[in-house]
């Protein structure tokens, strides 16, 4: 009696063990995608066939180890049955299916895949090379499960194919937020992989130069001339127009005057050095104009609406800043978009874009109309504002309400703004003031 006891006892830790060990592979199968698993190909070379044999067919793998181990669940059930029913009779029976159940999804389930998930590339290492064993010797068995199963997939109309669960970019974004709260990315590093993942939905006209803010000279100018409103604005590279803004007629190149500052020969007109300009639409994705750019050897562009008047200008560098923010050349002054006051206030510059602004405060900024905090201003005061005057700004799924004062004003552009957080007490009555 004392011999068959330990005989079953023993027999039930080993089945206990096998199906942890098919639990833990499941859920590290499970947890990681074709990326994780070809970097481990990269990281493990001599693991490579196993892993190539996962990638190669999923489904047939998952379908091993749901087969092994629901028959080392119920062949421990089994043994513990017929242990308690020679040991304690049909009572012992009644008492050892939930003890039983109980272990085997403590120890057989719940503790393997808890284990795994937080140690998936040991769990994958070690286990393949036993499942494409067992798999080897469970073909048949397999074989007949797979053919049901696709069976009953046409029957219901269902496609029952296992993909790899491929990273989502929405998946990817949560990613990088939470390692940034985490610790495991810098805040510059989160900025940066935030902007490449943008940098395909963004478009030509939320970056550019507006018109307004164009620099550019006339044809009539000779080089001397020209070079010298380069230099009064810190450009090297100007738009050179006829009779208007929108009548470009090429891009002057400051390095192309050199040949001719050289032999002294400065009077000639700018037309005779200017490049051929390249014109795209307001509505061409960045990583669309970043690739013509590169591929025309060119560093500007100018901007048409879709009425063919010029909108802007836009240049390599404002492509750049998409993905790792400012850059401040010798050239440029020193402006912060947004600066915090002692009293609570934000001076912020009209031009942020809304998005810049949502993420420098943590409230939401959005408009279906603009895409700047001036055009904001524009849309909600359906008029001009004046020097002084206030808006609310309430945002519509719920949040802070911001208090707006246009502080700033020139030549019909709001150039300077105040934005205070707004309480309850705040009434339009305050508008306009």
């Amino acid at each position: 009696m004392t011999i068959l006891f330990a005989k079953h006892l023993i027999a039930i830790v080993l089945l206990l063990l096998l199906s942890a060990f098919f639990s833990a592979a499941d859920t590290a199968i499970s947890s990681s995608g074709k990326g994780k698993i070809l970097a481990l190909i990269e990281k493990y070379p001599y693991k490579r066939s196993a892993l190539n044999w996962l990638l190669a067919d999923v489904q047939k793998v998952l379908t091993v180890l749901l087969l092994l181990n629901t028959l080392v669940n119920i062949a421990a059930g089994s043994v513990a049955a017929a242990l308690a029913l020679s040991v304690w009779g049909v009572k012992g029976l009644v008492l050892s299916v939930p003890v039983i159940v109980l272990v085997v999804v403590i120890f057989g389930e719940i503790f393997p895949k808890s284990v795994a998930m937080v140690n998936v590339e040991t769990t994958l290492i070690i286990s393949l090379p036993f499942l494409r064993i067992l798999s080897l010797l469970a073909t048949p068995f397999v074989w007949f499960a797979l053919a049901v199963v696709r069976l009953l997939g046409l029957v219901f109309r269902t496609d029952i194919s296992v993909r790899h669960p491929f990273v989502t970019r929405e998946e990817f974004e949560h990613m990088v937020n939470i390692g940034g709260e985490s610790g495991a990315l810098e805040e510059v590093e989160q900025q940066m992989i935030h902007g490449i993942i943008s940098f395909e939905e963004t478009r030509v006209y939320e970056i550019m130069v507006p018109r307004t803010d164009m620099k550019a000279v006339p044809s009539s100018l000779t080089i001397s001339d020209a070079i010298r409103v380069c230099q009064e604005n810190g450009h090297s590279r100007v738009p050179v127009y006829g009779e208007n803004l929108d009548d470009i007629l090429g891009i002057l190149y400051v390095k192309d005057t050199l040949f001719h500052f050289i032999n002294g020969d400065m009077t000639r007109p700018v037309t005779e050095v200017m490049r051929e300009p390249l014109f795209v639409p307001e509505s061409m994705r960045v990583v669309e104009l970043f690739n013509t750019m590169k591929g025309r050897h060119v560093h500007l562009a100018v901007v048409v609406d879709e009425y063919g008047g010029v909108a802007g200008i836009v240049t390599l560098e404002d492509l750049l800043e998409e993905i790792v923010g400012e850059i401040q050349d010798e050239y440029d002054e020193e402006k912060p978009t947004l600066q915090a006051q002692e009293d609570g206030s934000f001076l912020v510059q009209a031009q942020i874009g809304l998005e810049d602004l949502s993420d420098l405060l943590d409230s939401p900024f959005e408009s279906e109309d603009a895409e700047t905090l001036a055009g904001l201003v524009l849309s909600l005061s359906g008029d001009f504002p004046a020097q002084g005057d206030r808006i609310l700004y309430e945002p519509r799924d719920g949040g802070r309400r911001w208090s707006i004062e246009v502080l700033e004003v020139e030549d019909h552009r709001i150039k300077l703004l105040r934005l205070r957080e707004s309480g309850s007490e705040y009434s339009a009555s305050g508008e306009g003031e």
